[in-house]
Parts: C-alpha cells; sequence; structure tokens
C-alpha cells in the first residue's frame, strides 16, 4: 500500500452527498448527509471544526435496508453509509460501509430516542412478563 494508490471497489457516482445512518434495533433509524468529500476533496466543517450534516427523509426502500443490516448482522446498534445514485428516473441506495457501535453526534432527540428504546429492550430481557409492549417512538419499517 506504500508504492502507490490502490482501489479496492468500484467508484459509485452519487448526486454529491453521502447519507449517514444510525439504528436502534430494527424499527429506529436516524439519517444525516453530509457533502461528499469526492466532489472536491474537502469536509465541510462548522466553526467548531465539526462536520456539516443534514436531516434526511429515507425512503421505504433505505428503511427497509437499515431493519436488514440490523436483523442480518445482529448489531443492535451501528450505523453504515449509504449511496444514492440516480438511475434513470430513480433513485438506488447502495450500502458502502457498515459500521459496529456508532452515535450521532450532536443530536438530542437521537440520544433521548436511544434511551428509551435501550431501557424498553434490556427491560425486556431481564424481565420479559413485565414489559407487554414497547414506547409509542414510530417504527423504522411498518409491518403490516
Amino acid at each position: 500500500r506504500r508504492g502507490g494508490s490502490y482501489i479496492y471497489e468500484s467508484f459509485v457516482e452519487t448526486q454529491g452527498t453521502d447519507v449517514k445512518m444510525y439504528t436502534v434495533g430494527p424499527e429506529y433509524g436516524h439519517a444525516e448527509a453530509r457533502k461528499s468529500p469526492t466532489v472536491d476533496g474537502k469536509v465541510e466543517r462548522n466553526a467548531d471544526g465539526k462536520e456539516i450534516r443534514f436531516p434526511v427523509i429515507l425512503t421505504v426502500r433505505e428503511k427497509e435496508i437499515a431493519r436488514r443490516i440490523v436483523v442480518g448482522f445482529k448489531q443492535y446498534v451501528c450505523g453504515f453509509d449509504l449511496l444514492r445514485v440516480q438511475e434513470g428516473d430513480s433513485v438506488a441506495s447502495y450500502v458502502c460501509d457498515v459500521n459496529g457501535f456508532s452515535f450521532v453526534k450532536k443530536s438530542r432527540k437521537y440520544y433521548d430516542d436511544c434511551a428509551q428504546i435501550l431501557t424498553e429492550h434490556m427491560l425486556a430481557s431481564i424481565m420479559p412478563d413485565k414489559v407487554k409492549c414497547f414506547s409509542t417512538l414510530d417504527p423504522l419499517v411498518k409491518m403490516f
């Protein structure tokens, strides 16, 4: 790796943003976007040096991808990166990186939701006969 540049995966052309997704269980997700450093080689940062990110609304397909990652990797709290690619008249999403125990930076709502979900999950594990239902947090994917 010291003798030159190497490409380990195919380059995927996006519309200039990367989506960072954070899950807490198979039914909760938080997503943020950032300007992709592939645009100009730079990461946009605020006055405190923190990366600038924007809220994202996920598609139904992206929510299902999140659920499958949590279930498939058996990782209750995790994060992953999505690349949104224009394919004809639609946008396709590709997972390019799955991270272990990941948390959102600077989001009070995420931490409050995460604390609620993890508390309920732990209580249900140690007192299954006492916990009859979970909170009213909207599920990531509604199962019919």
